[in-house]
C-alpha cells in the first residue's frame, strides 16, 4: 500500500495525518506495513527534502519518504 500526499501545511502535521490514512487504509485491507510518500514543492534544498524513517503507527510498520 502507498499513500501520497502533498506537503501543504507543516512536515510534522503531514506525515501524522498520512500515517492515520495509511493506518485506515492497511487496516481495511488486513495488511502489516505500506508506505507513506510526502512531496514537497517548497524551496528547500534536495538534501533537506529527501529522506526516510520507518514509523510503528498503531501496530503497522509504515515507512515515510520524504521527496
Amino acid at each position: 500500500m502507498l499513500e501520497l500526499k502533498i506537503l501543504r501545511k507543516s512536515r510534522e502535521r503531514t506525515v501524522a495525518d498520512g500515517l492515520e490514512q495509511a493506518w485506515q487504509y492497511l487496516h481495511r485491507m488486513g495488511e502489516g506495513s505500506g508506505h507513506l510518500a510526502i512531496f514537497d514543492h517548497s524551496d528547500r534544498t534536495w538534501e533537506e527534502k529527501i529522506y526516510r524513517r520507518e514509523e510503528a503507527y498503531r501496530g503497522r510498520r509504515i515507512i515515510v519518504w520524504g521527496c
